[in-house]
């Protein structure tokens, strides 16, 4: 953490702690709920003073698992923010705390799953929509049922668990998995999808390949 003016900190806590509190204060599902929690969460992400753990370390994918930590911490917050405590320190102690000790750990051992294997990360490979399409086409008959492609878009639509609709890119709520992978099933590109959510499609691209590996074990259970 860079040296930094204390009365800058300090009052860069202030205003952490005031949002955290006023979305505990707030009921849930609420508009203020949501308000206070997205400007934490602005705070926090543009505060600089979010630490980087194991920098030295993961070299070529460390960018994809901090971001991918990242993102557990940001909906761990939104779900969890009454287990923040005021009186037990400031919100950039709490969430580096969680950010350090839990949410980078379990996003190395999603991103590199069997790296302890001695298997090369970098040759796994990772399932898309459109394979999901192409699994057993012997064993599709068109006339009575419905291709796969049209189950998944269901299945998104559906979202039986809530899991599709909520998780999305960090600070950008509206840009859910569900709303990105109906784009991209419906023939969307990248660039389409970007100008619709100004963002980058570096970004949308690198959330969407997480959320793929993260769920292909959801896709199995509810298709095939």
């Amino acid at each position: 953490m860079n040296q930094s003016d204390p009365r800058v900190e300090q009052s860069l806590n202030d205003r952490l702690k005031h949002l955290a509190i006023q979305a505990q204060q707030s009921p849930p599902q609420s508009r203020q709920r949501q308000q206070a929690l997205s400007q934490l969460l602005s705070a926090i992400l543009q505060s600089g003073q979010l630490s980087r753990p194991r920098r030295n370390q993961f070299q070529g994918f460390y960018q994809e698992i901090y971001a991918e930590a990242v993102q557990r911490l940001c909906s761990y917050i939104c779900e969890k923010i009454d287990r923040y405590s005021p009186q037990r320190g400031e919100v950039l102690q709490w969430v580096n705390f969680l950010l350090n000790q839990r949410f980078f750990i379990e996003a190395s051992r999603e991103v590199l799953p069997v790296v302890h294997q001695g298997i090369d990360p970098r040759k796994i490979q990772r399932i898309s929509l459109d394979d999901l399409d192409r699994h057993n086409p012997d064993e599709t008959n068109p006339h009575l049922t419905p291709s796969l492609s049209q189950e998944v878009v269901h299945c998104l639509e559906e979202d039986p668990e809530g899991i599709f609709q909520t998780t999305h890119v960090v600070n950008h709520p509206s840009a859910s998995f569900q709303r990105l992978a109906l784009c991209r099933l419906a023939g969307y590109s990248w660039q389409d999808i970007s100008a619709e959510f100004d963002i980058s499609t570096q970004t949308l691209s690198s959330f969407y390949q997480r959320c793929l590996a993260k769920f292909a074990p959801k896709f199995k259970q509810y298709l095939l």
